[in-house]
C-alpha cells in the first residue's frame, strides 16, 4: 500500500518511528501487527480509507488466540498449522515420508520419536498432529491432492504392521470426494523434484494468500513472492504429470506395497 512514497515520510506523518514502521511492513516472525490508531493514520496517508473496516477484521483476527496456543509450538510450525486450518487447497509433495496430514497415530509416533530432539515432548508432537489431520473431518474444505514417492511406501517406518496400517489409510483417504493421491513411481526416474524432499502449497481462497512452505532440520521458510509460487506450482504440475494417475494405477500400487509390509509382518 505504501507504493512510492518515501518510507522516511511516512515515518513523519504516521507520527511514528522508523524502527515501528519496519515491523509493521516485515511478514513473518521478525514483524508486528500495529494498532486500530496506526492502521487509520496509515491508510489515510495510503489513501486507502476505504479498506479500513477489512484490515481492522484482519488485525482482530491476527492478534486472536488460536487452538494452537496451548501447545506452544516453535513460531513457524504455529503459522503453518494456522494457515492449514483455514487452506481451501493443498497440493502436497513428499518423497521421503507419507505427508503429516495423512500419517495414522501409529506412524506419527515412530517418525517423531526418530526425528525429534531428545528433550522434545513425543506425546505433545503427536497430538498437534492427529488435530492437525481434523481438519478433513471437520470441513468440505480443503481440496488436498498429495504425490508421494513410491520410495516413502517402501520406506519400513515403526514396523512392517505399521507401514501396513499406514498404506490401507491412505487407499481410504484416497476414496474421499476432495482427495487426489498420485505416486510417483521408481520408473519415472529423473524427475524435476530430485533436489527437494518435501513441499506444501497452501492455497487461502478468501484472503487471497497462496504461500509455499519447505521444512528442514534446523529452519522452516514460507515463499509468498509471485515468482517463487509460480516456480513451485510449475514444479507440482510436472510432477502430477510423472505421477501415476489417481484412481486404479495408485491403488494397485498401494495395494501391492501394503502386501509386501503384511508379508513381512507374518
Amino acid at each position: 500500500m505504501r507504493g512510492g512514497r518515501k518510507f522516511n515520510e511516512v515515518v513523519k506523518a504516521a507520527r511514528t518511528t522508523g524502527g515501528s514502521l519496519a515491523r509493521w511492513e516485515t511478514p513473518g516472525d521478525r514483524g508486528s501487527v500495529p494498532g486500530p490508531a496506526a492502521v487509520e493514520r496509515l491508510l489515510q496517508i495510503y489513501d486507502a480509507e476505504d479498506q479500513l473496516e477489512r484490515i481492522l477484521a484482519l488485525r482482530k483476527e491476527a492478534r486472536q488466540p488460536d487452538r494452537w496456543q496451548p501447545f506452544d509450538l516453535e513460531r513457524s510450525y504455529r503459522t503453518y498449522a494456522n494457515i492449514e486450518s483455514q487452506a481451501t487447497s493443498i497440493e502436497y509433495y513428499a518423497s521421503q515420508i507419507i505427508p503429516g496430514i495423512a500419517q495414522t497415530e501409529s506412524y506419527s509416533r515412530a517418525i517423531i520419536k526418530a526425528t525429534l530432539h531428545p528433550s522434545s515432548d513425543v506425546d505433545r508432537e503427536l497430538q498437534v498432529r492427529m488435530e492437525r489431520k481434523r481438519i478433513l473431518e471437520e470441513r468440505e474444505d480443503p481440496e488436498l491432492w498429495l504425490v508421494v514417492s513410491e520410495g516413502a511406501l517402501h520406506q519400513e517406518v515403526g514396523s512392517p504392521a505399521v507401514m501396513a496400517q499406514q498404506l490401507e489409510h491412505l487407499i481410504e483417504l484416497a476414496h474421499q470426494p476432495s482427495v487426489t493421491l498420485q505416486v510417483l513411481p521408481f520408473r519415472a526416474g529423473a524427475h524435476v523434484a530430485m533436489r527437494l524432499s518435501s513441499f506444501v502449497m497452501l492455497h487461502v481462497s478468501h484472503h487471497g494468500l497462496t504461500a509455499v512452505y519447505t521444512e528442514g532440520q534446523t529452519s522452516s521458510f514460507f515463499l509468498t513472492d509471485q515468482e517463487d509460487v509460480e516456480e513451485y506450482a510449475t514444479l507440482f504440475n510436472r510432477l502430477r504429470a510423472s505421477a501415476l494417475d489417481e484412481g486404479r494405477p495408485a491403488h494397485k500400487l498401494l495395494e501391492h506395497v501394503a502386501a509386501i509390509h503384511r508379508s513381512r509382518k507374518e
